[in-house]
């Protein structure tokens, strides 16, 4: 099977307990003998953020990793693309259930790597656009262009959004605009910093029923500072 590394935490004196997303198993966990011994040959750590033929052994209990071969070339993220990618893990890991296939979330995440590793894709708009897939594979996706009466979204009105009652006209603290829910459809970057916080939080309220509401520990890794590219919430840069 393939699968990506999603996390990975030691396991008695030299081994590690390691989280993958597959193909055909969805989340699953193993064990790697040796997994921290970086001398011995054949026991390294495998990568994270390259799909892997995963090789394992054994049956009960976890299963032992055995191999974990590249399929494609290695790929090194940095910064804000870092960043994003463990929350991307954490969602994965918090919203699904062991041994549960989700039929499209492998390739989903997949293309959001090679979308993170682009110089040209603004990384809150891969963030969002994950967020909205998982919510679909979670089975509580919505048409974010249509109302709940079946009428397309107005770019000008406001608009409140439930799990329950979908998307329908009206005001509130927690209304949003029309036009911000066209671009979470679209895959479009916001320019304007308030819409940016009003769709990272109705993204995370959508969510929440599915990953709890404790904050993410990869909210941390965020650059912050002035020489530092902005978290994806801060703003649109492009890069290097």
């Amino acid at each position: 099977m393939r699968g990506f590394l999603l996390h990975a935490r030691p396991f008695k004196e030299h081994g590690l307990l390691l989280d993958w997303l597959t193909d055909t198993r969805g989340w699953v966990r193993m064990r790697q003998n040796g997994g921290r011994r970086v001398k011995k040959r054949g026991s390294q750590r495998p990568p994270s953020f390259v799909c892997l033929e995963v090789e394992t052994a054994g049956r009960g209990g976890w299963p032992i990793l055995t191999g974990a071969e590249p399929v494609e070339g290695l790929r090194f993220l940095h910064g804000q693309s870092l960043a994003a990618a463990f929350y991307l893990h954490e969602l994965i890991l918090r919203a699904l259930r062991p041994e549960e296939a989700v039929p499209g979330l492998f390739l989903d995440y997949w293309k959001s790597l090679a979308m993170l590793d682009s110089p040209e894709m603004p990384v809150s708009v891969v963030v969002r656009r994950f967020e909205r897939q998982l919510l679909e594979h979670l089975g509580a996706g919505l048409d974010w262009e249509r109302a709940a009466d079946g009428l397309p979204i107005e770019p000008e009105w406001q608009y409140r959004v439930g799990l329950q009652g979908g998307i329908v006209p009206g005001n509130g603290a927690n209304a949003v605009s029309g036009r911000l829910l066209r671009a979470i459809a679209r895959d479009e970057a916001l320019t304007d910093a308030v819409d940016r916080r009003r769709a990272r939080d109705l993204m995370q309220g959508l969510l929440a029923p599915h990953v709890g509401s404790a904050p993410f520990l990869s909210r941390r890794l965020w650059p912050s500072t002035r020489d530092s590219t902005p978290g994806p919430d801060a703003g649109e840069p492009r890069r290097p």
